[in-house]
C-alpha cells in the first residue's frame, strides 16, 4: 500500500515487462507508471496517481 498526503491508501500492482517494470494503481486504473527498477516504477506510478487525482477532482469525478 502507498500512502499519499491525503492519508488515503492506494494499491500499486507491479509487473515486469521485458527489461522494465510497470505499475498500475488498482483504485485509479488510469494511473500507470514505469521504470527500470521496481522503485522507479513505484515513484512514477505515485506521480501518475497525483496527476489523475488532480484531474478527477477538477472534474468532480472523485
Amino acid at each position: 500500500m502507498i500512502t499519499m498526503s491525503e492519508k488515503r491508501d492506494y494499491s500499486i500492482l507491479l509487473k515486469k515487462d521485458g527489461t522494465f517494470y510497470v505499475g498500475q494503481c488498482l483504485e485509479i486504473p488510469q494511473a500507470r507508471g514505469q521504470g527500470n527498477t521496481k522503485a522507479e516504477a513505484i515513484e512514477d506510478t505515485k506521480k501518475a496517481i497525483k496527476i489523475c487525482k488532480s484531474y478527477l477532482e477538477s472534474k468532480k469525478i472523485i
